[in-house]
């Protein structure tokens, strides 16, 4: 095969293709078996080539330097300068092409950061060697998977299985001169190539330090690729596929192997799996056929014949050891073929190749090699002096993986066990053995071939779990050669050989019963310790003896005997239950026994250790009643031998005040310092251990607890001051032995600890025993650990110095340091979890007199928390760091768990300042690991766990508490349960109220010393969680199996991580633009959003989504709902965030509002709507429903009928502490058997009624937990379509935005339709108004053309169905309400506000022209307004304040529907059920609320609010004289005149002037709503039947101080709220004052007042220079409409004034005739003030006009507006915010034209009646003028002044009227010119007067005012010039 690509290297390709793997095994799907073929094309040619890379070459050399290298990216790289020497060096380091090394240095470069100080050959190096770990660990996977006898079987393995199968025979390259050879061929060589590299590294030598550490890592690294390939070697023999070829190429390679190591013995083990004999396999073992079809292969038995049996090997003990496997194979063969014995070795020559074998010491060679294998892996006493002889680098160049040895030992397991079943083969090694140490006179005895055989079965079983041996138990013919004792007591190798083999439950149960037969049954074993105890002194006698004793020591050979027989009776006893319960019966009592034995004299320590131990496998608590009575007599025998006051009550002595032990145990000291040896004190703390309880179980009070207890404390405080303490003084003769006692130490503390179980103080119910639980556990030995690890440094000192040095052991770890250092991890964690319960509840229990009288406790003096202890440890904290990215996982587990509590403690979560590190301060915990050296190395321990691929699991918390409790030997998923731990971490120091940096920022990469906290670069948490959660999401490419579907909790926990990153100030910035621009994780997240809940391993129950049903547990389904909801609360605060202009923001719209496909080679054209949005599909998900597999019936409680089940729920849901619940029944129930309510016999029943509740409680938490999930998806489900709908619609075609939203809409209301929790029917409905909303902001446009009136009319129909359906939330109603709302503003689309034909003010809202949607709108409303209309009013006339306003808008907008008397029927119900008067009245009866909103001291402003919309809908409903009718009948005007509000005051005590702004605005809005609800009820019953004129002049007398002063004020103070509020009131009196008498017009006590007042403001606004200087160009607009009321009102007031019976409105400065007539006003506009207005009017009308026609012009001809003339549209009087539009402009225009004209007229109306008026009035007695006639008028006038003297001399007196008539005249008469002169555009004009107020003449009447007034003007000036010249 050629060569593999070079530049296509990849070094993640095999870490991707484990993970993979591992996703098949566990959850095979369809993508994942496509990714991982297509991933495995790949790998081939670098699969078969294995570590066989291409060398450095010439060829290669020139290709660099001529051609870039092309990267898998595309990207093309030019090889030179500092790249291209470090290419070279690569290349000459690791012998490797320089086309790869190029690959390599480039990869290194971008790893570079997480190695600062390696060079870069360095880094490609590690690169390189993990690329080919991972390479051999994923081969050894695949075989094992595909090939092993434990292999996975199913469609998808067997595809799989083909394509290892042809790669196991495809043919390569082995190398330069080796020819080709398959997989294994390639195997064996390469093994050879790597040791020849091996040897060259050995004797280079390092150089430095440096260089020390390079080499030892290729050593290391070169070595693991050595094991690797031995393992999978191992694999492919074992399944049966080694060839024959293949086999005689291994003993080709054996018979060279120079060097027995761990990876020869894989290589022979291979050979023995692949050629073991017939009759030991089984047929259906596919290596049956294998080796029935060698046997037929007469040339291959004599190639490997002669190989194995003639030929010379280099190790010559190599091939004897192989030779035995080949003979037991071979004879198999002739047994079953004769014919084999064609290779000229018949059976007889075989058995005797077999003797020589074993006489050849082949037992004592692979004795030494398994041993040397234990002693590697810490199992066995190291060999002190071959260690001190051995160097460190060549131990690791033969140092052996531990992964394989199981399958060593099980290759030699079957070859002892066929040996042991041979017939007379043992017997006859062991009578030669016998023979021979008979016959003495031989100078060199025979090797002990029988011993040590025995020797090897001991140390192959020994290494091999328990009942393994349970088939050797059964073979009689083993048995009855080494059981057979009658030649005397057999030697050590048969000791060690039996203890091993009894190990397990089986196996001891066997051991047991067979030794019982034998000659050495157990009574022997007692008799000796018996014998031995009569003739020996004994070290302690507590009562004086007279016997006869021998003080000579124990034989030697006895004690052999003595020390191998009772490590089988511990063996026995320890396994089998049953052997301890027989062995217990015998007389004397066996543990009295051996506590005898142990205090006899002259005894070696290290037997004593042994007796002991056999003393604390009987103590071992198994269950059994006869437990305690173990216990009793242990502890009463040990106190006698060992302490001078047995039985002493030790509870409340310290120890000081203690006696010291005296015998066996005071002579312990000093014997075992003297030899440096400590096994007797190790045995005696694993007895004391032993004791302790179970912390599993509860220890019962027992008759002996006392005395139990007081021996535990003896011995606790002998451990910590006698052996802990002294630790540092003791010399050891080996540092195992160091280890060992440490251990032992540790064991105790930890279980005493564990067992410390402080659970009651919590429980409620024992609130009243609390002093006397407290004194009980003072008592235990846990409490002394815990006191003095707490209050004693050294002590503390002492744990952290174990710590530390474990933690630094080079790895591999010896076993014991390994268990030493978990046993100081869960110490050290069960310590921070109980540490403030023991001080704050326990410790102050017992200081408290109170409630311990008899013994009040002293709290030490040097009592602190185990995180101050750490702050003076920082190596502790560091260490345990490093630690979460060992190797074990329990370690990792512990530590990342320790990391977790610490950084929630108060001590490590504070801020801190590290001099000369940070410029200000940190986090304690992040900055001491941040500031440390190994700070790269701890992020890198952390990213390493978060990338471990495991099968998931769902009981995290489980698996956790199992391994905190010691636990481990069956925990395979604590990789996951490490991953969710680091997550947690990460989650919990990110949340919301975190502040500044801590340990999560740490490791998720942000710097602390930036200032915008960015993100660091290279590998960190975050970026292996967002790798991991956008795996399988590509965009383009192959897509896979994301996150969600393969490890449902973490995947919820990374995406609420990432959320949480996003949402914080800290990190929102940095993250948000890291995942948008380099990961793009929100469009990848939604592009492959999850539809369906995954599938659990184990389902507990069944999630149904309509027909569909998934087998699943709650918590995953919590997960996949909790995922959910962050990944669309990351999007949506993305969206936001970047305001829907991100990068992927066009992406994210896309896949939220259209269809999925799948079809992958569809054009974005094509992309159709297959499949509902997403947006709408997600939906679903608030669909699931959750059931039980088993739910329990209901049953009433019997027991706990009466118990308050109440105190263990939640006030907020239906949740329950089912754990502190547990305890509290727990509590209950013993309480009633203290009380004799409850016997024994109910115990069981009122147990299992306990459990049954405990289920149906946790059945109902977990619903509660599903339903709070589903409602948090919803709500992160609403916030993205707020969102999405307000930012990223606009990227959705608009031909597919209306049926998107239309979708939508059908889908959210078709779930309104079921039954709904509160909360999430509140959402949905919510959602609804927010599609709503954005459906009638698209439908708006179309201008009431071409809706969709069909599915509009439905949709109304449906949401009106679901806010009256029965059961809905007043909020979910609010919501729906305000949709209805949203909806109506397509029908009155297009109502446009013009003036009120019957008023002088501007409405807001007046019905316009019918829209088509009207009438299938109102049918709706016709169909539903008896449920509808009063379900509305109630819901606007409850106490709640909240959706009122919703309610009343809604209201208004109905009544707005109805554009006449017909439609009004919709609205019957508001008048027949009376609510119309409830609404009015509620304005008085809400006074004091809406008045407290005015006030400084409000709460909230829901009444103001609600006032406003109330006030709307009245207003609407006003706009109809119907309406106006019924709001006088329900008494508008009567209520509001008697509300307070209507005055604007406020305090004084105010003051803040923004609060004072605020307060008054809300006054003068109130006063401007009621004035403007007053003003459109006087106008619809203006000039009828029925006015109301008269309640409105009520309301003004009621109101008229305040009125007034409003008046005043506006006159004063120019502000447009005072201009409103004036227009508003004099609207009022325009339409009031026809009503009002003559008399009373100039009243000051009435009517007068309001017209005096108004008046002399018209008079201020009408003199435009008194103003005009003082106010804004938008108050300007304001003054003129306020201009065109005053005209109005004027016009109406002088309606009379023509007949001469009213009074005049304008003033002259002449004298008067009669100076007491009431009809002249002092304060009040003149004639010339009028005259002057008009001007300025025509002049406004020429400006518009000019400025009209230049628009319109620059906008015909495409031209842009400019700014200024912008500015000038953006008025209140023109169109303010709307878009800029030709129709716009030009209505604007029109509006404020017809304004204009109208002003206009009424001013030319008002003059000429003045005009007459005073006319008249000058002429005095003389005939009036006619108006009907002015012309004959004027000339009778001429006449009657030329011949009339008397009225001559009359008219003198009025010269100074005429006068002033005069000069009006005059002025008005240029005015008028200009009017007949004005240029106003005709299409202007035309529009303008077509329709005015006056008149529907429209300009007709205009210009017979202009002309009347022109007749009436000159016959003034001609009657001035005649009585001048008179």
């Amino acid at each position: 095969m050629s060569l593999p690509p070079l530049t296509e290297w990849d070094a993640s390709l095999f870490s991707d293709l484990q993970n993979l793997l591992r996703r098949v095994v566990h959850q095979p799907t369809t993508s994942t078996l496509r990714k991982l073929h297509a991933k495995l094309q790949d790998a081939q040619p670098w699969i078969l080539n294995l570590t066989q890379l291409p060398g450095p070459s010439d060829a290669d050399k020139q290709y660099l330097d001529k051609n870039p290298i092309q990267l898998p990216s595309g990207t093309s790289i030019q090889v030179t300068g500092e790249l291209l020497n470090n290419v070279n060096l690569t290349s000459d380091a690791l012998s490797i092409s320089q086309v790869l090394s190029a690959v390599l240095a480039l990869q290194a470069d971008e790893q570079r950061f997480q190695y600062p100080s390696r060079s870069a050959t360095e880094v490609a190096a590690f690169l390189l060697h993990r690329w080919e770990t991972d390479m051999l660990d994923f081969l050894r996977e695949l075989f094992r998977t595909v090939l092993s006898s434990e292999a996975e079987v199913g469609g998808a393995f067997d595809t799989l299985r083909e394509w290892v199968q042809d790669l196991l025979v495809t043919r390569v390259s082995l190398g330069q001169g080796k020819g080709e050879g398959a997989l294994v061929d390639q195997i064996l060589v390469q093994i050879d190539a790597i040791q020849a590299k091996v040897d060259n590294l050995l004797r280079s030598g390092p150089s430095d330090g440096a260089n020390y550490d390079w080499l030892r890592f290729r050593v290391e690294a070169l070595r693991a690729e050595q094991n690797n390939m031995t393992s999978i070697l191992a694999i492919i023999a074992e399944s049966g596929h080694l060839g024959r070829g293949q086999v005689v190429r291994i003993l080709k390679w054996l018979k060279k192997c120079e060097k027995l190591d761990g990876m020869a013995a894989m290589v022979v083990s291979s050979l023995f799996a692949a050629w073991k004999p017939l009759e030991s396999m089984d047929a259906s073992d596919p290596r049956y056929d294998i080796a029935e079809d060698w046997c037929h292969d007469i040339k291959f038995l004599k190639i490997a014949s002669s190989l194995t049996l003639q030929d010379q090997w280099t190790t010559p003990r190599l091939r004897e050891t192989v030779k035995i496997a080949w003979s037991l194979f071979y004879l198999s063969c002739l047994r079953h073929d004769p014919s084999v014995v064609q290779t000229g070795i018949d059976a007889h020559q075989m058995e005797q190749f077999l003797v020589e074998a074993v006489n050849s010491e082949s037992f004592q060679f692979t004795y030494e090699l398994v041993l040397t294998i234990r002693r590697e892996r810490g199992l066995e006493e190291p060999d002190e002096e071959k260690d001190a002889n051995s160097d460190a680098l060549v131990k690791v160049a033969t140092a052996s993986d531990s992964s394989n040895d199981i399958f060593l030992f099980e290759q030699l397991k079957d070859l002892v066990d066929i040996l042991a079943g041979r017939k007379q083969f043992l017997r006859n090694l062991r009578n030669k053995e016998e023979d021979s140490a008979i016959r003495r006179s031989q100078s060199t005895p025979p090797p002990a071939n029988y011993q040590a055989f025995l020797a090897l079965v001991a140390v192959i079983y020994k290494s091999l779990p328990p009942d393994s041996a349970d088939d050797l138990w059964d073979n009689t013919t083993f048995l009855g050669t080494v059981l057979d004792t009658r030649g005397g007591f057999p030697g050590p190798a048969f000791w060690e050989m039996l203890s091993a083999i009894s190990a397990g439950p089986s196996c001891s149960a066997k051991s047991y019963e067979r030794m019982k037969d034998t000659r050495l049954p157990w009574t022997a074993l007692f008799k000796f310790y018996q014998h031995y105890i009569d003739i020996m002194p004994h070290i302690y006698e507590p009562i004086k003896t007279t016997r006869n004793t021998s003080l000579d020591p124990m034989p030697f050979d006895e004690v052999q005997i003595c020390h191998g027989w009772t490590k089988v009776l511990t063996t026995v006893v320890r396994w089998s239950p049953a052997a301890r319960g027989a062995i217990l019966q015998s007389k004397p009592h066996p543990v009295q026994t051996l506590f005898d034995f142990l205090n006899c004299e002259n005894l070696p320590f290290e037997l004593k250790a042994t007796v002991l131990g056999a003393v604390t496998a009987f103590c071992r608590r198994t269950g059994d009643p006869i437990d305690d009575d173990v216990l009793s007599k242990a502890v009463e025998y040990y106190e006698r031998i060992t302490f001078r006051d047995p039985g002493l009550d030790t509870r409340h002595l310290d120890a000081a005040r203690l006696s010291p032990p005296v015998g066996w145990l005071a002579k312990m000291e000093y014997s075992e310092q003297d030899s440096s040896s400590y096994p007797l004190s190790r045995a005696y703390v694993e007895f004391l251990t032993a004791l302790l309880p179970d912390p599993a179980t509860s220890d019962s009070p027992t008759a002996s607890r006392s005395r139990l207890v007081n021996t535990l404390r003896r011995g606790t405080f002998y451990i910590l001051d006698g052996i802990l303490l002294g630790l540092k003084t003791r010399r050891y003769a080996r540092d195992s032995e160091r280890w060992e006692v440490i251990h032992s130490l540790s064991a105790f503390f930890e279980k005493s600890l564990l067992a410390f179980n402080m659970g009651e103080l919590l429980n409620q119910a024992n609130s009243r025993a609390i002093g006397q639980i407290a004194a009980t556990l003072a008592e235990e030995p846990g409490f002394i650990v815990l006191l003095r690890l707490l209050s004693d440094s050294n002590v503390f000192a002492v744990f952290a110095s174990v710590l530390d040095n474990a933690s630094s052991t080079p790895s591999p770890r010896p076993s014991i340091v390994n268990d030493v250092l978990l046993c100081m991890l869960r110490i050290y964690h069960r310590v921070h979890d109980i540490q403030l319960v023991f001080v704050d509840v326990l410790l102050l229990t017992l200081a408290d007199p109170t409630r311990n009288p008899a013994n009040p406790f002293k709290r030490p003096y040097g009592l602190q928390s185990l995180d101050n202890h750490l702050l003076a440890h920082l190596s502790n904290i560091n260490a345990i760091a490093l630690l979460v990215g060992d190797d074990d996982p329990t370690i990792s587990y512990l530590s990342v768990k320790i990391i977790a509590a610490l950084a929630q403690s108060p001590v490590f979560s504070r801020s801190d300042v590290f001099r000369g590190e940070y410029t200000s301060s940190v986090n304690r915990l992040a900055g001491i690991i941040d500031a440390s050296d190994d700070s790269i190395r701890i992020a890198q321990g952390f990213c390493r766990k978060l990338e471990a691929e495991q099968p998931d699991t769902e009981d995290i918390p489980a698996i956790g508490n199992i391994a905190l409790q010691g636990d481990i030997k069956s925990l395979s998923t604590l990789p996951i349960v490490i991953r969710s731990t680091i997550l947690d971490i990460l989650v919990e120091g990110t949340t919301a109220d975190i502040t500044s940096p801590n340990i999560a920022h740490f490791l998720l990469g942000y710097d602390f010393r930036h200032r915008d906290f960015a993100l660091q670069e290279g590998e960190s948490c975050l970026h292996v969680i967002l790798r991991q959660l956008c795996e399988g999401a590509e965009l383009r490419g192959l897509a896979g199996e994301t996150m969600i579907y393969i490890h449902p909790l973490l995947a919820a926990k990374s995406a609420q991580l990432i959320y949480q990153l996003f949402a914080h100030p800290l990190t929102g910035r940095s993250t948000l633009s890291y995942t948008m621009s380099v990961t793009g994780f929100s469009a990848r997240q939604l592009a492959f959003f999850p539809r369906r809940c995954p599938e659990a391993n184990h389902p507990t129950g069944i999630v149904s989504i309509y027909e569909d049903e998934i087998p699943t547990t709650p918590e995953t389904l919590i997960a996949f709902l909790d995922f959910q909801r962050w990944i669309l609360s990351s999007a949506a605060l993305e969206t936001y965030s970047y305001d829907g202009h991100g990068a992927s923001a066009n992406h994210v719209a896309q896949t939220l509002f259209r269809g999925a496909t799948e079809e992958e080679d569809l054009d974005e054209d094509n992309l159709v709507s297959q499949n509902p949005a997403l947006i709408i599909d997600l939906l679903s998900s608030i669909d699931v429903q959750w059931s039980e597999e088993t739910a329990d019936e209901d049953r009433s409680l019997e027991f706990y009928g009466g118990f308050d089940f109440d105190q263990y729920k939640r006030t907020d849901s239906d949740w329950w502490d089912t754990e502190n619940l547990e305890r509290g029944m727990k509590a209950f129930r013993k309480q009633l058997e203290r009380q004799g309510a409850v016997t024994i016999a109910s115990t069981k029943s009122m147990t299992a009624e306990a459990e049954y509740v405990v289920r149906r409680l946790g059945s109902k938490n977990r619903e509660t937990d599903i339903s709070i999930a589903k409602g948090n998806f919803l709500t992160a489900w609403n916030e993205i379509l707020k969102v999405s709908l307000a930012m990223l619609f606009k990227n959705v075609a608009e031909e597919q935005q209306e049926i998107v939203l239309f979708d939508l809409i059908d889908a959210l209301l078709l779930r309104l339709e079921g039954d709904l929790a509160p909360g999430v029917l509140d959402l949905l409905c919510e959602s609804v108004l927010v599609t709503m909303t954005s459906l009638i902001d698209i439908l708006v446009e179309f201008e009431g053309v071409n809706l969709p009136i069909d599915r509009l009319s439905t949709t109304l129909a449906r949401i009106i169905d679901a806010a009256v359906r029965p059961g809905t939330t007043e909020t979910a109603r609010g919501n729906l309400y305000a949709s209805i709302t949203q909806y109506l503003q397509l029908v009155n689309s297009s109502s446009s506000n013009f003036p009120d034909d019957r008023s002088v003010i501007s409405t807001d809202t007046t019905a316009g022209p019918s829209s088509t949607l009207q009438r299938p709108t109102l049918t709706v409303f016709a169909a539903r307004k008896e449920r509808l209309l009063p379900i509305l009013c109630r819901d606007a006339m409850d106490d709640r304040e909240v959706w009122k306003t919703e309610c009343f808008a809604l209201l208004g907008g109905i009544v707005s529907v109805c554009q006449n008397e017909r439609d009004r029927h919709i609205l019957s119900p508001l008048i027949s059920n009376g609510y119309l008067p409830l609404f009015v009245r509620s304005m008085k009866e809400r006074e004091l609320s809406l008045q407290a909103c005015l006030s400084p001291e409000h709460e909230n402003l829901h009444a103001y609010w609600v006032f406003e919309a109330k006030v709307g809908f009245l207003m609407t409903l006003a706009s109809t004289r119907k309406g106006a009718e019924d709001l006088l009948d329900a008494g508008l005007f009567e209520i509001l005149a008697t509300c307070g509000f209507i005055s604007i005051h406020i305090g004084e005590d105010i003051m803040d002037e923004i609060a004072a702004s605020e307060i008054i605005a809300r006054q003068h809005r109130v006063l401007i709503c009621s004035l403007q609800l007053l003003t459109r009820v006087s106008s619809s019953l203006h000039r009828s039947a029925r006015s109301g004129a008269g309640h409105a002049l009520s309301f003004l007398n009621a109101h008229r101080e305040a009125i007034l002063a409003l008046l005043r004020e506006t006159q004063q103070n120019i502000t447009l709220t005072g201009i409103e509020e004036c227009r508003l009131v004099v609207s009022i009196l325009c339409m009031v004052v026809h009503k009002v008498p003559t008399e009373d017009l100039h009243s000051p006590s009435g009517f007068g007042a309001f017209h005096l007042a108004t008046l002399a403001i018209a008079a201020r606004f009408f003199d435009r220079d008194s103003w005009i200087e003082d106010v804004e160009s938008q108050v300007e607009s304001h003054i003129i409409l306020l201009n065109q009321v005053f005209l109005s009102y004027l016009t109406a007031a002088t309606t009379e004034l023509k007949n001469g019976k009213g009074s005049p409105v304008f003033v002259t400065g002449a004298q008067r005739t009669n100076s007491s007539s009431p009809k002249y006003i002092a304060s009040a506009p003149s004639l010339h003030m009028a005259v002057n207005l008009l001007s300025d009017l025509a002049e406004n009308v020429q400006d518009i006009s000019n400025q009209y026609e230049m628009i319109i012009d620059r906008i015909q001809d495409g031209g842009e507006l400019e700014d200024d003339d912008v500015e000038k549209l953006r008025t209140a009087d023109m169109i303010g915010d709307e878009l800029l539009s030709e129709d716009v402009i030009k209505a604007a225009f029109v509006n404020k034209s017809q304004t204009l004209f109208n002003m206009i007229e009424s001013l030319l109306l008002l003059i000429w009646r003045h005009l007459f008026f005073y006319a008249n009035d000058a002429r005095g007695s003389s005939e009036p003028f006619k108006p009907n006639n002015l012309s004959a008028s004027l000339g009778l006038s001429k006449g009657s002044f030329v011949n009339s003297q008397a009225q001559l001399e009359a008219s003198r007196s009025s010269v100074g009227t005429m006068r002033m008539l005069e000069r009006v005249s005059a002025s008005l008469k240029g005015t008028l010119v200009r009017l007949d002169d004005m240029e106003v555009n005709l299409e202007l004009r035309r529009l303008a007067t077509t329709s005015t107020l006056t008149s529907s003449g429209g300009d007709a009447y205009y210009g017979m005012l202009v002309r009347r007034l022109k007749e009436l003007i000159a016959g003034l000036i001609s009657s001035e010039s005649n009585m001048e010249q008179d």
